[in-house]
């Protein structure tokens, strides 16, 4: 009786080995780091938390969400914004340095109103979209389309963009619809530090240079080094079908929307996409990107009265054209429709 007790305790032991072993198998050591938790329960919620982010620590994107994450500010002046289609506003703290953004915050309540009704427009068509907002700057077009309730996306290599960014969202009360990520954008992955040019002190026109091409230029860092993401990165995160696209991001505009963006090899439906062009006509491989969107089944239209550019006239845009649409520049920013679209439906 008892070599049969003894028999049968030593298969229950191998009996919890082989379930330990096998569980150990399947879940890839899982099962070890919820072990450690129980042997530690001090510790817990901490494991616990490394658990659930251990997919993400390997992401590119840099997701700004606590408190922690920001600068300390105290801004001077915060304004309403003027109504855009379908009577929506919000709430913009004005950043001091950027001449241009708070002159005109000041006393319009908004910079590049156009764009930002053109955006309000089509976030109004297509009901489901999700907007991402690359080149956020503080945020004049994603306060707006928080305001509608709708899910944004906004992308700024600058901390101090994304700060302002979210105390008008807080003000607002929209905080919850927007995703911050302190992130560059390019078409391959990396490392930029965010620099000024010459003797400009205007961080709106801040551009983002190698560890060497900042050293070769004299330049001094304007903020911490920030990691490259593709919009590729950024669309794969986006629970919606349709995007509508904003892309503002001194001159590496093409290297946002690549070919593989243009012809829709993320999956998602974008029939809008506004992107600011007045660098783009210098860059080296201009023609190509003006190629791929094309091929890509797309479409240039005015930002205002949405009237049609050809490929010619695209092609043809001079360089060094930066002023803006309201000191006479019509090709500031081109509308990108998809042919799938109508574009009097899309006009504000």
């Amino acid at each position: 009786m008892n070599t049969l007790c003894v028999a049968q305790a030593v298969k229950l032991v191998l009996a919890g080995l082989a379930v330990g072993l096998l569980m150990h198998i399947m879940l890839g050591g899982y099962g070890a780091k919820i072990s450690r938790m129980i042997e530690e329960p001090g510790s817990k919620i901490v494991r616990e938390e490394k658990l659930m982010n251990q997919d993400s620590e390997d992401s590119p994107l840099t997701e700004l969400k606590y408190a922690g994450d920001f600068m300390q500010i105290q801004p001077e002046e915060c304004v309403e914004t003027p109504e855009f289609y379908g009577g929506v506003k919000s709430t913009v703290c004005v950043m001091p340095g950027e001449d241009y953004i708070q002159k005109n915050l000041k006393k319009k309540g908004a910079f590049e109103p156009e764009v930002t009704n053109a955006v309000v427009k089509a976030m109004a068509v297509y009901s489901g979209a999700t907007f991402v907002d690359c080149g956020s700057n503080i945020g004049m077009m994603s306060t707006v389309v928080a305001a509608m309730g709708r899910s944004v996306v906004s992308l700024d290599p600058m901390v101090m963009h994304l700060t302002y960014l979210r105390r008008s969202l807080e003000l607002a009360g929209n905080e919850n619809h927007v995703r911050l990520l302190n992130n560059a954008v390019s078409d391959t992955h990396g490392i930029l530090y965010p620099g000024l040019a010459g003797s400009s002190t205007n961080t709106a026109a801040i551009r983002l240079y190698s560890e060497q091409a900042l050293k070769q230029a004299n330049l001094k860092a304007q903020g911490p080094p920030v990691k490259v993401v593709t919009v590729m990165d950024i669309l794969a995160t986006i629970e919606t079908s349709t995007v509508i696209l904003k892309v503002d991001v001194e001159s590496m505009e093409c290297k946002a929307v690549t070919t593989e963006v243009a012809h829709g090899e993320s999956g998602l439906y974008i029939p809008f996409i506004v992107i600011e062009w007045t660098m783009l006509p210098e860059a080296p491989h201009y023609a190509e990107c003006v190629g791929w969107l094309f091929d890509g089944g797309y479409k240039p239209y005015h930002m205002v009265n949405y009237t049609e550019f050809t490929k010619k006239e695209v092609l043809g845009i001079r360089k060094n054209n930066h002023k803006h649409y309201e000191m006479g520049n019509e090709y500031h920013d081109i509308i990108w429709l998809h042919n799938t679209t109508d574009p009097m439906e899309l006009k504000p």
